[in-house]
Order: C-alpha cells, then structure tokens, then sequence
C-alpha cells in the first residue's frame, strides 16, 4: 500500500505548533496537546451529554 502525501495545510499547523510551543522533549510536546485538545475532546463529550440527556445542562 503506497502511503498518502500530508495534507500541506496539515503540516503547516504543526510546524506552527511545534514553534509557538517551544518544544524541546516529549513532555513538552503532550503538554502542548493537553492544550490543544483537552478543550476540543470536552466540548465533544459535553455535546455527547446534551443529545444523550436531551437537553443543555447548564
């Protein structure tokens, strides 16, 4: 199977990213991701609770 080319925009993000984090080891890199996308993953699960409840909980 022949691997797919990256998205250019894609790699750009994470250049971007990688730049604006500093980043100089693997912590540094999953704390960047805990940043990135702790709010994303708890606006998904918030959005998973409203149409499992059926209605806003706030």
């Amino acid at each position: 199977m022949a691997r797919q080319k990256r998205d250019p925009k894609t790699v750009e993000l994470a250049k971007t990213i990688l730049e604006s984090y500093n980043s100089e080891n693997v912590g540094d890199i999953q704390e960047a991701l805990k940043d990135i996308f702790g709010p994303l993953f708890e606006q998904m699960l918030q959005g998973e609770m409203t149409h499992h409840l059926g209605y806003d909980s706030h």
